[in-house]
């Protein structure tokens, strides 16, 4: 269930991931705020050869290419022509200065992708900070000549999500109701499916995709 849950919440990330890595062109800069993991991978995947990607992290056991924290950057102003920062937003304590910093170190008219979490538990404790609307995100970009803030995940998958996720409070009573949950509606879920499979609305949905331009 815990697996399931990850693939359908990264599914859509993941999707518009690799289409923004995808349009990278050759000789590129890129910088990967967050170190390792599936997303490096996914980058690694869709760059082109002849572009770079670089990373940072505040952790050096994570193996950055650049110890360095997005809200105090010590990287050189206008040094990337593209940012990737997914799914770090919610865990830097001063969001408005890790904004400030990515579009300082974006060369000018450089693109940057930033994806955040909007119906998703407590995750990484201690260092979960924040959830961020449409219009939050819109407010935290808007020192960006063009931000675009997109719903990810559909309405049916962020309420199927919440429940899912709930397996990872490790509490034997909620595992018990969930699994009891899915079961009795299974019928229901797989008639609604199709209909709430396909509803997007910035009001419920499992998290935004940023694509903002410098």
């Amino acid at each position: 269930m815990k697996k399931l849950a990850k693939k359908i919440s990264r599914r859509p990330l993941n999707v518009a991931l690799a289409d923004f890595t995808r349009a990278i062109p050759e000789g590129s800069r890129v910088l990967n705020i967050g170190s390792g993991g599936e997303v490096m991978d996914l980058i690694r995947t869709h760059l082109h050869p002849q572009a770079t990607v670089f990373s940072t992290d505040i952790d050096p056991l994570r193996k950055p290419d650049f110890v360095d924290d997005i809200t105090d950057t010590k990287l050189e102003a206008g040094s990337f022509d593209y940012v990737i920062c997914a799914e770090v937003m919610e865990h830097v304590t001063e969001p408005f200065k890790a904004s400030e910093n990515i579009h300082k170190v974006l060369k000018a008219d450089g693109k940057a992708f930033i994806s955040a979490p909007f119906q998703y538990p407590l995750h990484d404790a201690p260092h979960d900070y924040f959830r961020f609307t449409e219009f939050g995100l819109a407010n935290l970009f808007k020192n960006f000549k063009s931000a675009e803030v997109k719903p990810r995940g559909t309405w049916g998958t962020a309420i199927l999500l919440l429940i899912l996720r709930s397996l990872w409070f490790r509490n034997k009573r909620i595992d018990v109701a969930v699994h009891m949950m899915i079961l009795w509606n299974l019928p229901l879920f797989l008639l609604l499916g199709p209909i709430l499979g396909r509803t997007n609305t910035p009001y419920l949905c499992t998290g935004f995709i940023c694509s903002l331009e410098k």
